[in-house]
């Protein structure tokens, strides 16, 4: 016979296996478009990353918040990734969340264009060529969404998406929605407000103006033919890794490429990361390279450069670990 006390046990085990997994009610909550154990290597341009726990993919805005807002709920961890081309992901990859951005719809209205954060940063920029507006050509060929070009002020060649953004539509980490103009971002070089609110941006609007389609179109070929020449084809990265240097009344701006070239950063390899031959602040993704490869020889870059100028390098790509960005 079973004994009272084992009979109490029994039950417990049994209500314990009733409690529902956090998977299954997200799943509840997001349906069938929520996935388990995700790699997120093929979701970045650096091709590197574990596993995810969960990851699910927001088409609209509307169920992007509802992700974030679930996750908050259960108190789950959760990251939102979009285009990826900014960001080292850790080998082991992400314990909780990963909301991946895929709300994408842009529209063009006389010089403005309104585009939604989800959507490749290229084509908002092929968006305001076909509509012979210019102000966008310097963002040509500069990886990622327009969500993360606003939360890094990206920028090329002098100018930034900080210079032509008009106003935004944010998510708040309170759950609202707020709507702001430019004024509210704080922009500077290679960053904003949202570094530091967490607030989420939804969509945003930029002011241009009429021009030529022609000299757009020459404009933008001539910059593609210059990334061309630096920048790599094949391999994965993540572009420019560490800030260029400005002085401390912003009227001059030392290029970390340079520091870089003269510290005899190209000869660094490890595995299948390695420093790029043409470009001395960009590391490559060979094949199989790991996220430990990369943050060694990033690591080592800021070393040489430290030691041999005395200048801390500031890096300009995010590092996503287990449980959240940490600092290189």
């Amino acid at each position: 016979m079973i004994e009272k006390d084992q009979m109490s046990l029994l039950k417990t085990e049994s209500k314990r296996t009733q409690t529902p997994e956090p998977f299954d009610i997200l799943k509840q909550k997001l349906g069938q478009d929520l996935k388990e154990m995700v790699s997120l290597a093929p979701y970045t341009t650096f091709r590197i990353g574990g596993p995810a726990d969960y990851f699910y993919q927001a088409r609209t805005p509307e169920k992007l918040m509802e992700a974030v807002m679930s996750a908050k709920e259960l108190n789950i961890n959760y990251f939102l990734l979009a285009g990826g081309s900014n960001i080292l992901i850790n080998d082991q990859g992400f314990r909780g969340l990963i909301i991946r951005n895929g709300c994408d719809k842009i529209e063009v209205s006389g010089e403005k264009i309104v585009a939604q954060s989800g959507a490749v940063l290229q084509d908002v920029v092929d968006s305001a060529y076909e509509n012979s507006l210019t102000g966008f050509e310097f963002a040509t060929g500069i990886k990622g969404s327009l969500g993360g070009a606003v939360y890094g002020n990206a920028g090329a060649f002098g100018h930034a998406v900080g210079e032509i953004l008009s106003g935004a539509v944010l998510f708040t980490a309170a759950g609202e929605i707020k709507v702001v103009d430019r004024g509210y971002f704080d922009f500077v070089y290679r960053g904003s407000k949202l570094k530091q609110s967490g607030e989420i941006v939804l969509s945003a609007s930029f002011q241009l103006q009429k021009g030529n389609k022609e000299e757009i179109k020459k404009k933008m070929d001539e910059i593609m033919d210059l990334r061309n020449t630096k920048h790599p084809h094949e391999e994965g990265s993540a572009g420019s890794f560490f800030k260029n240097i400005k002085s401390a009344d912003g009227s001059k701006v030392t290029p970390a490429g340079v520091l870089l070239e003269q510290v005899g950063a190209k000869e660094l390899k490890i595995g299948d990361a390695a420093v790029f031959y043409k470009h001395a602040n960009i590391v490559v993704n060979l094949g199989k390279a790991q996220a430990s490869q990369v943050l060694t020889i990033v690591r080592t870059m800021r070393e040489k450069v430290k030691e041999r100028f005395n200048i801390q390098l500031e890096p300009e790509v995010l590092f996503l670990d287990q449980y959240g960005l940490e600092k290189v």
